[in-house]
């Protein structure tokens, strides 16, 4: 008794292939134009959603618009100045937003028989919230990347408005003054 018989494998294959190499063909073309749909329709909504998420949470964070955000009180706050008629902002950043989750800790203790040895072990794991069918962790704060420098175009200025921008810059965003530049515009 033969398990199996390869002859006759290659011969019904061969007619197959012979008599239906269109079908096959079509069927080939059908299940990767199907892929290719799939992938299309799927694949870029999830690029994108996991690029501008925070770790689940439905709260996204962009550090240029953070840093935007910064430019344009700044400039806003110096347009109050004496003799400051136009002002441009531009503020570096040092990182990302740093997002803190809430979290359990559990503790779990044993004694051996004696009753002398206690062995402590602690796991911590992140709490989720459940929204319908999504579950995302809950957010307890969110730390703002910290300024690193600060570059400050105004038209022309005198030396103690300069200065007092200086000043004011640096206790606003709490930088050292060396990370300030102002710059006169031309």
């Amino acid at each position: 008794m033969k398990l199996l018989d390869f002859s006759t494998i290659k011969k019904k294959m061969s007619n197959l292939k012979n008599s239906n190499k269109k079908v096959l063909l079509t069927g080939i073309a059908f299940v990767v134009i199907a892929l290719m749909l799939v992938i299309s329709i799927y694949v870029p909504k999830s690029a994108k959603n996991s690029a501008k998420s925070d770790g689940g949470t439905s709260q996204k964070i962009l550090i240029t618009d953070y840093a935007a955000s910064i430019e344009n009180k700044l400039s806003s706050m110096l347009m109050q100045m004496e003799s400051i008629n136009k002002v441009s902002a531009f503020v570096m950043i040092d990182s990302t937003p740093e997002i803190k989750y809430l979290t359990e800790t559990e503790e779990v203790t044993t004694t051996n028989k004696d009753g002398e040895i206690t062995t402590s072990t602690k796991s911590t794991t992140v709490v989720f919230e459940k929204n319908g069918s999504i579950s995302t962790p809950v957010v307890v704060t969110t730390i703002m990347p910290k300024v690193t420098g600060v570059l400050i175009v105004v038209n022309n200025i005198s030396a103690s408005t300069k200065y007092n921008i200086v000043r004011a810059i640096s206790v606003v965003l709490n930088i050292e003054e060396s990370c300030i530049n102002i710059l006169q515009e031309s």
